[in-house]
């Protein structure tokens, strides 16, 4: 039950985030430098919500260091994801889904494709805190 409570928070976390930079980036930054480039600009702040969101989610629902809990937080964190993704994409962005994927350069759809992978499998990569002093104690 902690896993998937994990991956929820692990999500809307990362939700949040998104929420935040892709105005500024839509609105502001892309239009000055273009798609592909506001992507690159943003990937990295996109990166770092995605490790903190993963730390964090680790943290708070004490998973432990095994493999499956925590590739099962990243695959929930994407299966909530790309639902979020479809709404918005259909509802709030009012484009269908060929027209998104239109939208998006080789360039862009790189960029978003390493940031996805990224994302699956941070909760992995990520260690707890009490990890880390173990690992330094040793």
């Amino acid at each position: 039950m902690n896993t998937i409570k994990a991956g929820g928070s692990y999500c809307a976390l990362v939700l949040a985030g998104g929420w935040v930079l892709g105005p500024v980036r839509e609105f502001l930054v892309i239009p000055l430098v273009g798609q592909a480039t506001g992507l690159l600009l943003e990937a990295p702040f996109m990166l770092l919500v995605i490790i903190v969101a993963a730390r964090w989610s680790i943290e708070t629902f004490q998973i432990s260091s095994a493999r499956m809990p925590r590739l099962t937080i990243g695959f929930i964190g994407l299966g909530l994801l790309l639902i979020a993704e479809v709404v918005g994409v259909l509802w709030v962005r009012r484009l269908s889904l060929a027209e998104y994927l239109a939208t998006l350069g080789p360039l862009s759809g790189a960029i978003t494709l390493i940031l996805v992978l990224l994302y699956v499998g941070m909760p992995l990569l990520v260690k707890r805190g009490n990890e880390e002093k173990q690992t330094a104690h040793n």
